[in-house]
């Protein structure tokens, strides 16, 4: 296997949260590498360390080092514009310039110098058609991408992202937000496209990870927990958690002391009423919060591990429905909180 990306030793902390904890593997060059694990787990802030826009993260740290091409691209003395040129991106909803469907693919060729009609021409049509959508819009390219549908919209912005000769296409769920045609389409160009590209793809759908992937990347609370060629992490898994994520079964790695539903409510108060429930248990006692706040799967775990508690799993549940675990420790140096201490 050569490899395209080196990661070493990479941490990312969000404040106090650390969110990657000592990831190190290397990705395979011109495959799909898929990144599986639960919400919360670190997926998308691992991606988003490929291209450096964990720079642009309020309050982000990130160390170690990712090489590609033999360069650290993590250094600060590295040119972010070129790492970002090298690194496609699909996001998890299409996001078209409020421009024609030519203009949108020819916006990052002009960016970098191209000026040259016939050039520009040929670089939208060539682009087009490696999306899978010029014969869908070959007479139509000055409409306006806004009136494509959801789907047309996403491949229009992976030719937009092709036509600045990236590396590697980071994806991060280009599928969730579309119907399953569209999300077939997309698909299809991707298994296509490994033969030219080096792709990494974020998804929830273990099933499209078991469709596309070579290489297989399990995240769990910020660790790399196991990772190697697909057939081996899907077929014969060796960690329990792999297994228990990849069969739907859950881990039964802990006792829960008590378990609230906080869902009807968003942050802060889901965290503070979390507090106020924590406090009721004894040191290394486990509550279990049932939340809809999408900000929660983020921010509660953050706060609580700021606050010296242990995350344990954070897990969807439902299409709007996540379970926080979290272990109750208390620091030597003050006397355990009470209830009264976390009134809103």
């Amino acid at each position: 296997m050569k490899s395209h990306i080196t990661v070493q030793d990479l941490n990312v902390s969000y404040g106090q949260h650390r969110a990657l904890k000592n990831v190190s593997v290397e990705m395979p060059e011109k495959q799909i590498t898929a990144i599986i694990g639960p919400s919360g787990c670190g997926k998308t802030t691992f991606l988003k360390c490929l291209n450096r826009l964990i720079d642009l993260t309020e309050g982000a740290t990130a160390t170690g080092k990712i090489m590609v091409d033999g360069i650290d691209i993590l250094d600060s003395a590295v040119d972010v514009i070129d790492v970002r040129r090298k690194m496609g991106l699909l996001a998890q909803k299409p996001i078209p310039l409020p421009l024609s469907i030519y203009d949108n693919v020819a916006y990052g060729p002009r960016i970098h110098g191209v000026r040259d009609r016939k050039k520009l021409d040929q670089i939208v049509e060539r682009q087009l058609t490696v999306a899978g959508l010029w014969d869908e819009v070959k007479g139509r390219l000055k409409s306006p991408a806004a009136r494509l549908s959801l789907g047309q919209q996403q491949r229009l912005c992976l030719a937009r992202g092709l036509a600045v000769d990236p590396e590697i296409i980071l994806c991060d769920e280009p599928t969730s937000s579309l119907d399953p045609l569209s999300s077939q389409h997309i698909e299809e160009q991707l298994i296509k496209l490994k033969n030219d590209y080096t792709i990494v793809i974020v998804t929830h759908n273990i099933h499209q990870a078991m469709r596309l992937a070579d290489y297989v990347l399990h995240f769990y609370l910020g660790e790399l927990v196991e990772h190697g060629p697909a057939s081996e992490v899907f077929q014969n898994p060796r960690e329990a958690r792999t297994r228990a994520y990849i069969n739907g079964t859950p881990m039964p790695a802990f006792a829960v002391d008590l378990a609230v539903d906080l869902k009807g409510n968003l942050c802060p108060y889901n965290f503070i009423l979390a507090k106020q429930e924590l406090a009721k248990l004894d040191e290394g006692q486990v509550l279990v919060i049932t939340v809809d706040d999408p900000v929660a799967v983020e921010q509660v775990p953050r706060g609580m591990e700021a606050d010296g508690h242990r995350v344990l799993e954070v897990k969807q549940i439902a299409e709007r429905e996540w379970q926080v675990a979290i272990q109750k420790q208390v620091s030597k140096a003050r006397s355990p909180a009470s209830a009264s201490d976390y009134n809103i």
